[in-house]
């Protein structure tokens, strides 16, 4: 009998938990260089209207200080006048504004914020949902429109060929090994090609993972409604959650099968991969087409017993 693959469930990588972190990261390292100039211009403004309330709006006495010994020096060395008075005009316009601590806390902000921006766009994936993005000259493109439609044929191809596995002759051989006194366990045979198809979505172009339930009994309320929703409709059902870089919510694609009496619900859920369309086949020609080798399978060996009987008789 073929070996059943137990490790069903999807585990979320170190890089995944870091691919989904990263953009909060940068906006709450805004956040808090945005709070710390404020906070800074608070402490600044209530220290200034403590001790020399003035220099709210005036110049402080430190600069004109400074202006006197300026003019002082012009007086002495009236040689050198032409070099004071531009010496005179860039103090009078730059100084001011260089020395001024309000504006110290403005520029170094601005700073911290420049450099915390570039630190991040050499980080592709905390800007991997961008089409294209500009940064003053620079323009960086992040996505290739002709690669990903090559992807999407590959994808779609790699599908195909798991439907054209489960219709083969090599499928109907795998589950006539499971045959155990004339009778196959139908979930047996599920569970097995399912983590079939499992391994199979790992491997590229698909680089999908996912975990897979098959419930024979009692099933998760949060999954009663898409449960009620593939009953009625007779087709598996989908709900892909609306941010597929949250790792913290899964999507579902849910299955409900009858064979025999027996009741079944197949849940295929994954935190990164997004169901489609092609999936909903694949999954429903899953069960359908074990359905029916099981049923040749026990049926040819009915037949072979009965024959036999009636040989030694």
């Amino acid at each position: 009998m073929p070996r059943i693959n137990t490790e069903n469930e999807e585990r979320r990588s170190f890089f995944q938990w870091i691919n989904f972190l990263i953009p909060y990261l940068y906006t709450s390292g805004i956040i808090l260089i945005l709070i710390w100039m404020i906070l800074a211009s608070l402490l600044l403004f209530q220290h200034t209207l403590k001790e020399n309330p003035k220099e709210l709006f005036l110049q402080s006495e430190k600069n004109e200080s400074s202006e006197a010994k300026s003019n002082v020096k012009t007086i002495e060395s009236p040689s050198s006048s032409s070099s004071q008075e531009k010496e005179t005009w860039l103090t009078i316009l730059v100084k001011p504004i260089v020395e001024s601590n309000f504006n110290k806390i403005i520029f170094r902000g601005l700073f911290l914020l420049l450099i915390w921006m570039l630190l991040f766009l050499i980080i592709p994936v905390a800007f991997k949902r961008l089409k294209r993005f500009k940064f003053f000259n620079m323009e960086f493109e992040v996505d290739n429109i002709e690669q990903a439609a090559i992807e999407t044929v590959e994808i779609s191809g790699t599908k195909a060929k798991l439907m054209a596995y489960l219709t083969s002759d090599h499928a109907t051989g795998r589950t006539l090994e499971f045959l155990n006194d004339s009778i196959i366990d139908y979930k047996e045979v599920l569970e097995y090609f399912l983590a079939e198809i499992q391994a199979g979505y790992k491997n590229p172009p698909l680089h999908a993972t996912f975990s897979y339930n098959v419930y024979n009994g009692a099933i998760p309320e949060e999954l009663h409604e898409l449960v009620e929703e593939t009953k009625e409709t007779g087709e598996s059902a989908i709900f892909n959650k609306n941010n597929q870089d949250s790792i913290l919510k899964k999507n579902y694609l849910v299955f409900y099968f009858c064979y025999g009496v027996d009741e079944y619900v197949t849940v295929i859920s994954s935190y990164t991969y997004p169901f489609d369309i092609l999936d909903r086949y694949l999954f429903e020609l899953l069960h359908n087409t074990i359905s029916k080798n099981i049923e040749n399978i026990e049926y040819m060996v009915a037949l072979t017993s009965t024959g036999d009987d009636g040989n030694g008789t």
